[in-house]
């Protein structure tokens, strides 16, 4: 036996560096594929590779947002003039409300019951844009679904993660 406390989760290429956080029943952190080839390298080359994590503390300043690799984007593939979505939000890593009677991980064996579990997906990115639609229309009571969804397209703006905005 190993005697590990922890487990690395390294990406590959095809995953490249997008992390998703992801509830797992001992510790565990996750490496976007440069990381990972390195760990990978230092495992192979060293005689008793050892490692441990170390906290030091919040990173700000980092490039954000990306579009999350697992998010339907244009153009459509039956008609490639359709290009989609209109307007998205962040959908990676989301604290949302969670059931206690489901495990945060979803494993049967898993006993833990917590009220809030991080989430990714289409329905993290819908409910930003819901919210901003009911915003919306409670400032502009005559406005029409149309009517919103152009005001939430043309003043949006792209975001590049190598540049201040």
């Amino acid at each position: 036996m190993a005697g590990g406390a922890g487990m690395p989760l390294l990406n590959t290429e095809s995953e490249g560096e997008e992390l998703r956080a992801e509830p797992h029943v001992l510790p565990a952190a996750s490496l976007g594929v440069s990381a990972a080839e390195s760990m990978r390298n230092y495992i192979i080359t060293s005689r008793s590779p050892t490692a441990s994590i170390v906290f030091k503390g919040t990173t700000f300043g980092k490039p954000a947002p990306v579009m999350a690799s697992f998010f339907s984007r244009g153009p459509a593939s039956i008609e490639p003039y359709v290009i989609k979505p209109d307007v998205t939000a962040p959908g990676v890593n989301i604290l949302a409300a969670w059931p206690p009677t489901i495990s945060p991980s979803e494993i049967k064996t898993d006993n833990r019951s917590v009220l809030f579990n991080i989430i990714s997906g289409t329905s993290m990115s819908c409910s930003h844009i819901s919210g901003l639609a009911a915003l919306l229309k409670a400032a502009h009571k005559d406005w029409s679904p149309a009517a919103i969804k152009s005001a939430l397209m043309t003043t949006a703006y792209t975001h590049k993660s190598n540049s201040s905005i």
